[in-house]
């Protein structure tokens, strides 16, 4: 399961609904890690506030990829920086808290 770990602010707007695209740039560590999540069909994520153990479920989203593109840059985005970004659209999974 692909893990996403985020500031608490990032964190706090994905759990309220208000967030529901991550974002990463595009290098080699984040080609490989979609790459093999895709091929292995496992869509699934899971997003965490900061390094939280396992067992802290409050701190512990699960969410579904819906889709990954592309962006040329990541001006419009989260990151706010002129190199592309992968654009990792997502959808919680109800059961989470």
């Amino acid at each position: 399961m692909l893990t996403f770990n985020l500031k608490k602010e990032w964190f706090d707007k994905i759990k309220s609904g208000e967030k529901t695209h991550e974002y990463r740039e595009v290098k080699d560590y984040w080609r490989t890690r979609l790459y093999n999540s895709i091929v292995n069909k496992d869509k699934n994520c899971e997003f965490v506030c900061g390094y939280a153990p396992k067992f802290d479920t409050a701190k512990r989203l699960k969410a579904k990829i819906k889709g990954v593109r592309v962006l040329l840059n990541g001006l419009e985005t989260d990151l706010k920086i002129n190199k592309q970004v992968y654009d990792i659209e997502f959808e919680l999974i109800k059961d989470s808290k």
